[in-house]
């Protein structure tokens, strides 16, 4: 346990962030990724290796955390992710901060402006006993303070250590050190041979970069002692952190830097800065407009007004010279088997050092698909993988992991802003504050339950306390359709989605909203702690009402991202669509069927349709969309094939599909 009080402070960190009239948004206190399951499940998994290890070696993270590559890392205490950094060399970066290998904050980090040695990154053995100082091995990497997190102070520091063999061990004050033991169990002894061969004190982003590129600084660290030529060399990174007395602010973010690209190889010169890489250099967006999931029905209804125009991609030549490569995208659905592809052919790609991003269009900015996911039958769920590829032509180049990029795109019963992954909290403070984010339907639809990503705090500063779930119909004028009664946030309900399931199901249409509201005069260091997802943008979205800033009236948020609130919709059995009608009973026919000529004709129920909004879409037998538009009252089939097809018809508000032949 600590032996001090743990201080809330109101204030943000410098360099972090901005408060906002009475919403705040700040550094994440814990890493839900991170957990001692997880850990367990990572070891478990783990790669073999055949130690030592031999050179080249190489990193950039572009992985799938949250852990480090256990066949090139000897620990799991950082955070490999994709949302910390602001313009990596490439996608993904290690994360250091004050959070352990489960996701918590170091015991034996107290406050007092003393430095103490956080997280670790270190390497197996590597093999360098055949080399020498001629043969010029040199480590490059490049680091980054802050990034999409809280600063480090001044008083912290990033260090790069490497291993000493045991005859040259020296006092831990020798290397320019400034820190104690990390409070682990490792031996004192060999702790001495670690020798400092690098580090950078703590800075903001913006005094690091100036706010221009590279927000990246890169280090180069020739290898000529000859200490270092062993089959056993090692060499690590870690951070330090030193939390002022009345500055600790819950939080295990509040001290970032990151690193990315790690590289160690022979023949190489410190004056070398480029790497025979193209590469994506951001993680893949979601296929659709705002959300990052929403039911498969909703979808469904509409697809073309969910859909994104295009995606945004980056991609960068990390090389001196142009190069030619060629990108695509594809769909794969749940078997595994791609259902759409789209081609981007080949261009031209220049040193990102000189140009910048790729700027082509149909690889930068290409098009989505209009029918990714046909064909659009009923379903309960639906996922599938949006796969970014490129190559460079015609032989590849020297890492092709982050040559590709994948999107998993869910289609569940909740609509969602997040991606499940918070880097940052959101807090509210005033009296009866409320938080809502405003959702969009297709269809009538039936509201059963809200999840909210409550993340836990270093000192539960919100334990028991209560709270409504509250679903408007509008703002403007305020129209409040649901206020539930009190719930009792408990400890269990941190750090995960948490499902709250209302006293009754509300019919929802069109716009609505759905959030919280806090009872009473809630000061900042009792308002409810919710995850923050600062990866997509919608605070167009989130509107807040403290009874305090503007006269108690709803307010638009300050801060970009995505609060992690998440509405779920009720499912009438598993078909997660509104209950298609009996033959008997559908309100739609087709004739003549089979179909012997050129034209299928519709007959409508009319004053069961709005026919102003009717679209239609047909599907051959093995799903693909054959034909679509509005003009429904005859079909021209006559350059389809002979076989079985399928016609859907909405109106918005309601689906119906009918199966018919061409026979001729």
């Amino acid at each position: 346990m600590r032996a001090f009080i743990y201080i809330y402070i109101v204030l943000m960190m410098m360099g972090y962030g901005r408060i906002s009239a009475q919403e705040f948004v700040q550094p994440i206190p814990h890493n839900p990724h991170k957990s001692a399951k997880n850990l367990h499940e990572h070891l478990a998994t783990a790669k073999s290796n055949d130690l030592p290890l031999s050179l080249p070696f190489w990193d950039d993270f572009s992985y799938s955390g949250p852990y480090p590559d256990n066949s090139l890392w000897a620990d799991q205490y950082v955070f490999i992710n994709t949302g910390f950094a602001f313009h990596p060399k490439t996608v993904g970066v290690a994360t250091f901060d004050l959070l352990n290998e489960e996701g918590v904050i170091y015991e034996h980090i107290e406050t007092g402006n003393i430095p103490y040695q956080a997280d670790f990154l270190t390497s197996h053995p590597i093999n360098l006993s055949s080399y020498q100082p001629s043969d010029s091995l040199i480590l490059s990497f490049y680091y980054q303070p802050q990034g999409r997190g809280g600063n480090p102070s001044r008083d912290e520091s990033l260090v790069l250590q490497f291993l000493q063999s045991e005859n040259h061990s020296k006092s831990p004050r020798d290397d320019d050190d400034d820190g104690d033991d990390n409070g682990d169990d490792d031996d004192p002894g060999e702790e001495d041979l670690w020798q400092t061969i690098w580090s950078a004190s703590g800075t903001s982003l913006s005094e690091f970069s100036q706010d221009t590129f590279p927000y990246f600084h890169r280090v180069s660290i020739p290898i000529v002692d000859e200490d270092f030529f062993r089959d056993d060399f090692q060499f690590r990174f870690m951070n330090y952190v030193a939390i002022p007395i009345g500055q600790w602010n819950n939080s295990g973010t509040r001290s970032i830097w990151n690193i990315d690209y790690v590289y160690l190889d022979q023949g190489r010169s410190v004056m070398d800065t480029t790497y025979n890489d193209i590469a994506f250099a951001a993680p893949p967006q979601t296929i659709l407009k705002d959300y990052t999931s929403m039911p498969w029905s909703q979808y469904t209804a509409d697809p073309g007004e969910w859909l994104r125009d295009r995606f945004n991609l980056r991609i960068t030549n990390l090389d001196g010279a142009t190069y030619n490569y060629n990108y695509r995208y594809f769909v794969k659905d749940e078997t595994d088997a791609i259902i759409a592809t789209y081609l981007g052919g080949s261009a031209l790609i220049q040193p990102f050092f000189e140009a910048g991003y790729q700027d082509h269009g149909p690889h930068a900015t290409p098009i989505v698909l209009p029918n990714p996911f046909s064909p659009l039958t009923p379903a309960a769920t639906r996922n599938f993988d949006v796969v970014h590829a490129l190559r460079k032509t015609p032989d590849g180049d020297d890492f092709s992991r982050n040559d590709t990029i994948k999107y998993h795109q869910y289609f569940d019963n909740y609509f969602a802003f997040d991606n499940g992954s918070a880097e940052a909290v959101h807090l509210v403070k005033g009296y009866d504050p409320e938080r809502v984010l405003m959702f969009t339907t297709t269809h009538d639809d039936k509201l059963e339950a809200i999840q909210i990503y409550f993340m836990d705090t270093v000192d539960d500063q919100d334990e028991d306390r209560a709270f409504e779930l509250v679903v408007y119909s509008s703002l403007e004028p305020e129209t409040k359709i649901y206020s539930s009664d009190e719930v009792l946030l408990t400890p269990e309900d941190k750090g995960t989605f948490v499902t709250f399931p209302l006293e009754e199901k509300i019919d929802v249409s069109g716009i609505f909203y759905a959030g919280i509201r806090q009872l009473g005069n809630v000061p900042l260091n009792k308002s409810l702690v919710i995850g923050f997802d600062r990866s997509n943008n919608v605070q167009n979205r989130l509107f807040i009402r403290d009874g305090v800033q503007g006269n108690g009236n709803w307010y638009q948020s300050g801060f970009e991202g995505a609060l992690m609130i998440r509405p779920v919709m009720h499912r009438d059995g598993s078909t997660d669509i509104i209950t298609a009608p009996e033959e008997s009973q559908k309100r739609i026919q087709l004739y003549p069927n089979p179909v012997r000529g050129d034209y299928v004709y519709v007959e409508m129920d009319r004053p069961a349709w709005d026919t102003n909004k009717v679209t239609y879409q047909v599907y051959d037998a093995t799903g693909r969309l054959v034909r679509s538009g509005s003009d429904y009252s005859g079909i021209n089939v006559s350059d389809l094939k002979n076989g079985l097809y399928i016609l859907r018809i909405t109106n918005g508000n309601a689906m119906e599909t009918n199966r018919f032949i061409i026979s001729r």
